[in-house]
């Protein structure tokens, strides 16, 4: 059970029961009065007609004292639950019950001679009033008020029962309350805080065994995937520490041989005499060779720093789709010539999206200058945009369509594809300064190992992934991913 519902229903308990005792209490006493009520009503009837023969005697009437009065009358009707009053025809009062001296003013008549004959069963006692008379005429009134103080007796045991019944229920929740809140508050709190000061001094997740289904436990489940986050925020920051350190050695190692190349060349132009024409303008073209090598590499650790840092907001521009990447694909026929490659370009998608143009220049370069590497003279290289409701264009590897139709659901892509060798280590590709072995042969192949690492962040940083397939034999297709505004298509 929910622990606002426990506490609500306490609530409601401890705010009724008070109500329902009252109630009761109530209950009792009705029922024992209606039991009671007939029984008392006769009893005390018979009481009373048992000593109005003696009030009915005239001659008490004519006495103006209270102790003459009491002499006369029996020892039955000086009963100690009986209360008798007399009046005389004047409304005098000349005798009551237990009273050492009597008012001398009257009772007023109209009130004296209400009520007559009229049996009034009350909450204590059970009162009558009759008048004497004497020769047709009222000599007094006396009024008998019998005590039904066994009545009375029975309620107040039933209030004293409802009192102990009231008290015993209020302690019987209190205790109910105070263990439910010890279980379900106390004690599962305690294992929490002991586990939150186990895992800040340890550093090590805990998981806390038979969680409840309350508030608790769901905090419980929040700590234990708090502490899955951390962890891993932590395993990040350590990856990403040593991509640094990688990062480091590496631009490290691979700027060391061209600037090593760049001292040697120097040297030598120094040496006037010993080159040629020809050798000086070889060594100048290597030279400027070696300057714009390291001056990519440079501009590609800069960018893969941008990229990633999450603090680098990337500007997205709302752009038409059609337009935008008819403008991407251009300039690459040429070089596709140059390296004796044939390149196809798709451009099947409308509507707008939302496109940094200098990113995206940069993602589609990374990707085509390593397709350009690898694919052999003679082969092909597509390029294609395509919407959410076009199909994928007609050379793409068959062998790929269906995953690529999953991939891109209702998103659209950018295909990049290239004939040539499979990559054997698909994981590690993506990863910083990573380099295949045909990559590090020569010099002309050399690059920094960041293309697809700052192609795969851009991709992200246009709320999109890209995805990689390898066909052995056949080549390569990479795939990116990115919104089109649904019904502008």
């Amino acid at each position: 059970m929910k622990i606002r519902t426990w506490l609500i229903i306490s609530y409601l308990i401890v705010m009724l029961l008070p109500l329902a005792a009252a109630y009761g209490f109530f209950i009792l006493v009705q029922e024992w009065n209606q039991s009671k009520e007939l029984t008392d009503t006769f009893e005390l009837y018979e009481r009373i007609e048992s000593i109005e023969e003696a009030l009915q005697s005239p001659t008490l009437y004519q006495y103006s004292s209270n102790s003459d009065v009491g002499e006369q009358l029996s020892r039955e009707v000086e009963a100690p639950d009986i209360n008798i009053t007399l009046y005389r025809h004047d409304g005098l009062l000349i005798y009551q019950t237990d009273a050492e001296k009597l008012t001398l003013d009257p009772v007023d008549r109209p009130n004296l001679f209400k009520s007559l004959y009229q049996y009034d069963l009350s909450y204590d006692s059970l009162t009558v009033k009759k008048p004497v008379y004497q020769d047709d005429q009222i000599v007094g009134i006396y009024e008998v008020s019998v005590d039904r103080s066994e009545w009375v007796d029975g309620v107040q045991n039933r209030r004293n029962i409802m009192v102990i019944v009231l008290f015993s229920l209020f302690l019987m929740v209190y205790i109910v309350v105070i263990v439910i809140v010890n279980r379900k508050l106390n004690r599962p709190l305690n294992k929490l805080m002991k586990g939150m000061s186990l895992f800040s001094s340890t550093q090590k997740p805990i998981y806390f065994q038979d969680k409840k289904k309350d508030e608790i436990g769901q905090l419980m489940e929040h700590f234990e995937q708090m502490q899955e986050e951390i962890k891993a925020a932590q395993l990040q920051t350590k990856q990403e520490q040593e991509e640094k350190q990688l990062m480091m050695a590496s631009f490290s190692h691979d700027i060391k041989t061209p600037l090593t190349s760049l001292q040697a060349y120097a040297e030598a132009l120094q040496d006037e005499n010993s080159l040629t024409n020809e050798e000086r303008k070889e060594y100048l073209q290597i030279m400027k060779n070696k300057s714009t090598h390291i001056k990519g590499m440079i501009e590609d650790l800069t960018l893969y720093a941008k990229l990633q840092s999450a603090q680098y907001d990337m500007e997205l521009a709302n752009v038409d789709a059609e337009e935008f990447f008819d403008m991407l694909f251009e300039g690459y026929d040429e070089l596709a010539r140059k390296h004796h490659v044939y390149l196809r370009k798709t451009n099947e998608i409308a509507g707008t999206c939302y496109m940094n143009d200098q990113q995206m220049v940069r993602y589609l370069d990374n990707l085509m200058s390593n397709a350009l590497r690898f694919t052999p003279q003679g082969g092909m290289i597509g390029i294609a945009a395509v919407g959410t409701a076009q199909d994928l264009p007609d050379w793409v590897f068959s062998e790929a369509k269906e995953d690529i139709n999953q991939f891109r659901e209702d998103r659209g892509i950018l295909i990049v594809q290239n004939e040539g060798p499979g990559i054997q280590d698909k994981e590690s590709i993506f990863m910083p300064f990573f380099q295949g072995e045909e990559a590090r042969t020569s010099d002309k192949t050399k690059n920094t190992g960041l293309g697809l690492n700052i192609a795969k962040r851009i991709a992200e940083k246009h709320q999109g992934e890209m995805k990689l397939w390898s066909l052995e034999h056949r080549g390569i297709v990479i795939v990116m991913t990115f919104q089109i505004e649904k019904g502008m298509e």
